[in-house]
């Protein structure tokens, strides 16, 4: 059975398993990378179309992690396209724009291979004499793509999340010192009225 997958760039993308409930399906998600990683040997360029979701469970996190290392084995890359900023800035908050590339737009994603390797665009020099406008338009978004581009780095082992990385802890904390604080007053009035 031929996995679904669309090309965008070098990239071949797979949708985004939904569960009953419309949540990613993360297990669905990993049988359908092992199909594609079977069919397809040569993959280095695998990618999730995860748009209209705001969120993923921290599942889908690990299992984005496990693909990236089976990728990097190919030199390859493993990619998200995230429509939504909720999204990107969750996966971003984990770090995982440290591993895989997070991408806002499909025509993001198709620029990455030409942009990482430092090629502009092709472009016949009749239609750019023509239409200067209008390439200036089509390479804006690459240059804002290498600009964003970290620069290439030593593999990082990966974080085993122990938190929840959605939950500010400093709010928590805070709640801590008061419901203490609190204790502390109610204490030393009952001493202070046993003492009286």
């Amino acid at each position: 059975m031929m996995t679904e997958t669309k090309n965008v760039g070098l990239f071949l993308v797979l949708p985004a398993p939904l569960n009953p409930i419309g949540a990613f399906d993360a297990e669905t998600f990993k049988a359908n990378f092992r199909s594609l990683m079977t069919e397809k040997a040569d993959a280095k360029f695998i990618g999730v179309d995860l748009s209209g979701l705001d969120f993923v469970y921290s599942d889908a996190y690990n299992a984005f992690m496990q693909f990236h290392q089976e990728l990097s084995k190919r030199n390859g890359t493993f990619a998200v396209l995230a429509d939504r900023e909720s999204l990107a800035r969750s996966l971003k908050k984990v770090g995982l724009e440290r591993f895989i590339r997070i991408f806002m737009s499909e025509a993001d994603m198709a620029a990455y291979p030409r942009v990482e390797q430092g090629v502009a665009p092709a472009e016949e020099p009749a239609k750019a004499a023509v239409e200067p406008a209008k390439t200036a338009a089509v390479e804006k978004p690459a240059d804002a793509i290498l600009q964003a581009s970290p620069a290439p780095q030593a593999p990082v082992a990966p974080k085993i999340m122990d938190t929840n990385p959605l939950v500010d802890e400093t709010s928590s904390s805070k709640g801590t010192l008061v419901a203490v604080l609190v204790l502390l007053l109610i204490l030393i009035a009952v001493v202070s009225y046993l003492v009286l």
